[in-house]
């Protein structure tokens, strides 16, 4: 896989680190949008850190405030993750045409983009500068993010997962 980043970075350096460092900060701050905070902050005028766990998750946030917007709190963990690992690819195939132009083609750079974008992303939610640096655990998130780097991957860890947290009933230890 290296190999080739050393001919992309030939023919087009900039791009590439422009790329990564956009992919970094976009994912980042896609990260940081908490559903569960945002719900419970702006939506019930209580900040559900304040409950339960102290947690900003989804379990914490079912737990203390059940309810219709627990499945807001779900689709914006999805789909925040969604979006990240997308425009992580997009960004590289990008990278990768304007340098196929020059005769240099690298797919195996693309998943790099999706490893890449996922990890700040997981970053954002559990870390989220936006909330005093107190986030998620990022099971979601980050269930969404192994599904769409790799499905087969993803099955064996939300299998791992629901086997722990069903016999445990402890979400975070699954």
């Amino acid at each position: 896989m290296f190999q080739h980043l050393s001919g992309v970075l030939d023919a087009y350096p900039g791009w590439l680190v422009v790329a990564c460092i956009g992919t970094a900060v976009l994912a980042y701050f896609l990260g940081c949008f908490n559903g569960a905070v945002v719900m419970s902050r702006y939506i019930l005028r209580d900040d559900v850190r304040n409950h339960g766990s102290g947690n900003a998750g989804l379990t914490n946030f079912y737990r203390t405030f059940g309810g219709p917007l627990t499945f807001v709190v779900i689709l914006t963990d999805v789909l925040k993750a969604v979006v990240a690992i997308l425009v992580g690819a997009s960004l590289v195939l990008a990278v990768l045409f304007s340098t196929w132009i020059f005769g240099i083609l690298s797919p195996q750079l693309v998943p790099f983009g999706k490893y890449w974008a996922g990890m700040f992303c997981l970053l954002g939610h559990m870390y989220p500068c936006t909330f005093q640096f107190r986030g998620g655990k990022g099971i979601l998130s980050g269930g969404t993010i192994a599904i769409m780097i790799d499905w087969r991957v993803a099955l064996v860890v939300w299998g791992g997962f629901l086997i722990l947290a069903i016999l445990t009933r402890y979400v975070s230890l699954g």
